[in-house]
């Protein structure tokens, strides 16, 4: 098999990545396509005392990023993975017993994936931009059905957690996506579409280069302006969640990362130059 096809799907909590990562598997044929959730890549809470309701699974620093980006280089070199799970009811890590073998199209969805060290492992990058609201009742029924919390818990935790480390670690990563898709309205344009362009490439109809070339061919960066999110600091999440603690909130993520207490240790950070503010 040619190297496989990698396509990540970014977006804030309750977009549905993953409703649209499944949908395409299942309309594509599901023995051409392997959907890696982010969420799988969860660490074990080795603190047996702690209170679930008190981690913000919305933030970087408890992904095992290092460990999904091994495996979608193993994955692209046509070697079997054992890839991990993550019991959201016990906060810990479920290690496969069988082997995930690689499939012709790859696709890695979550939150994070449009941020470095996953980017650079991907041929495609999408983004979903769906409104907050919308994310919002996203969450509510995917927590309240999947993973037995309250519909008061659900928002407690979306206030606390979801929209702050949206706005800090998410939202940005728009200016690194080859497509950024409108997902509030045109949800089944988009799953259509790229159903129908991998459908395509499957059937050698088109190639890697030319399917990612279309994609990338209508990228443009939308800028930094006084009211746009954009990546600060740096485009490195494992830096990013040293530089933004878990319990840290700026004033004002989307304008000024300085505003953090933590910038200072990002001064120590020898691996990132410091960015000029913009204006």
């Amino acid at each position: 098999m040619n190297s496989p096809l990698v396509i990540g799907i970014a977006g804030g909590s309750g977009s549905g990545k993953t409703h649209l990562a499944h949908e395409i598997a299942q309309a594509v044929g599901e023995e051409n396509v392997l959907v890696i959730s982010m969420d799988q890549y969860f660490w074990t809470n080795d603190d047996p005392t702690a209170d679930s309701r008190e981690i913000n699974f919305d933030h970087p620093q408890h992904l095992d990023f290092q460990l999904l980006v091994k495996h979608i280089r193993l994955l692209r070199e046509g070697k079997n993975i054992f890839a991990p799970g993550y019991d959201f009811l016990h906060n810990t890590r479920v290690w496969a017993t069988e082997p995930t073998q690689p499939k012709q199209v790859i696709i890695v969805e979550g939150l994070f994936v449009l941020s470095q060290p996953i980017l650079s492992s991907l041929d495609i990058a999408c983004f979903l931009d769906v409104a907050a609201d919308e994310r919002l009742l996203g969450r509510i029924l995917r927590d309240t059905r999947e993973r037995g919390a309250t519909t008061e818990e659900v928002i407690n935790r979306y206030q606390r957690f979801v929209r702050p480390s949206y706005e800090i670690f998410v939202h940005p990563t728009r200016q690194n996506a080859d497509m950024v898709v409108d997902f509030t309205f045109r949800r089944t344009l988009f799953s259509n579409m790229l159903t129908h362009m991998l459908k395509d490439f499957l059937a050698k109809a088109i190639s890697a280069e030319d399917l990612i070339s279309s994609m990338r061919g209508h990228r443009s960066m939308a800028g930094v302006a006084r009211t746009d999110s954009y990546m600060p600091v740096t485009n490195d999440i494992e830096i990013l969640a040293k530089v933004y603690p878990e319990m840290v909130t700026p004033i004002d993520p989307r304008r000024n990362h300085l505003s953090s207490p933590a910038y200072d240790e990002y001064r120590d950070l020898s691996t990132v130059q410091e960015p000029a503010l913009a204006i």
